[in-house]
């Protein structure tokens, strides 16, 4: 995150102290506001958003903790609020976070614990956009143009079936073959007469059924009724965690296609080109966040790491190293932090 675009708001009774934290806040490169009490601040929020507030706790009118509990009532606590006392305890700061505040500071408050604090929470507080399908038109790596090429030859198919959680990818897969216009089916015998009129009526052209299938049912059983949702031009898609169960509901059955998204596993070389094509797209979609680069070291380390089978599981993983990296560098060391903090595993979901 950009300082220069970063706007703090300080919350405390005593002049003194407002003054001292904006002098030091500015040099550190924070738009800073000042409110030198509750109602003050609530004038103050309400004409603008901050992405940090730091809030006293006693105060003369309203206390900090009571105007945290205001906020988070009217479901106001838009941005990080680190709360400050001088007489604070441990089961302060516990209400405190259960309220919803990010972080606790006592005063006096160090410089390097002033900074540290607030540098963690605003890392955490980033909001990144999810990776759309335009992902798939920006990007010229042949692995996604194959993909790409792959998913549009199954726009023919009135049967397609997709292997896999659903993920941000499948969604994105599934947006690119037949648009997140869809109706959701979570049993077969969900669908009857009635509700073909209705998925007719509101105008749908697509049938999802999520995790449906289990070695009881088999297509062949139900072909007329899929027979019936063709012919009213009502396309149908699968989406199963097992190819097995997909393969052996379709079995013998010639008009349906099953996808499963290629691992990366079987070609690691991909992950540092992924991996940069990513990057790329999150800086260019969130202008919010300060530049970053993955330099060779740490390329060489995401495509050495076991575990990495999924465009969603790397997307993940850069996501999270544009967050907590601290400079422009993302490094080996940064990529090692990353999976240390998850014991490291991966997220297969």
């Amino acid at each position: 995150m950009d300082k220069l675009k970063i706007k703090l708001l300080i919350i405390d009774d005593e002049k003194d102290i407002r003054d001292s934290l904006k002098d030091i806040l500015i040099d550190e490169g924070y738009e800073i506001h000042l409110a030198e009490n509750a109602l003050e601040a609530k004038k103050i929020k309400l004409s603008q958003t901050f992405d940090l507030i730091l809030l006293d706790i006693w105060m003369p009118d309203i206390d900090g903790l009571s105007l945290l509990k205001e906020w988070a009532s009217n479901n106001e606590i838009n941005c990080p609020v680190v709360m400050m006392s001088g007489h604070g305890t441990i089961d302060t700061a516990i209400e405190a976070t259960k309220i919803g505040a990010t972080d606790f500071l006592e005063k006096p408050i160090s410089l390097q614990k002033l900074l540290k604090t607030i540098s963690s929470a605003l890392k955490n507080s980033v909001e990144l956009k999810k990776t759309d399908k335009t992902f798939f038109d920006e990007c010229n790596l042949k692995f996604i143009k194959d993909i790409e090429a792959e998913i549009n030859q199954l726009k023919t198919n009135d049967l397609v079936a997709f292997v896999g959680n659903k993920t941000n990818f499948i969604e994105i897969f599934i947006s690119m073959l037949f648009n997140t216009n869809y109706y959701l089916v979570k049993k077969v015998s969900d669908i009857n007469s009635n509700l073909l009129n209705l998925i007719q009526t509101s105008g749908l052209k697509f049938i999802l059924f999520e995790n449906c299938l289990d070695g009881a049912i088999n297509y062949h059983d139900n072909k007329k009724l899929f027979n019936e949702l063709i012919a009213n031009k009502i396309k149908i898609i699968f989406l199963e965690k097992e190819k097995d169960l997909l393969e052996s509901f379709f079995e013998n059955e010639n008009n349906a296609v099953i996808f499963e998204p290629p691992k990366l596993s079987n070609d690691r070389d991909l992950i540092p080109d992924l991996s940069n094509a990513l990057l790329t797209f999150h800086l260019n979609k969130n202008p919010n966040i300060s530049f970053k680069i993955l330099d060779i070291s740490a390329l060489n380390t995401l495509r050495n790491k076991a575990g990495i089978e999924s465009l969603d599981q790397l997307d993940k993983i850069i996501v999270s190293l544009i967050k907590t990296s601290d400079t422009e560098l993302i490094d080996k060391d940064d990529v090692d932090n990353y999976f240390n903090q998850h014991n490291s595993s991966i997220d297969h979901k």
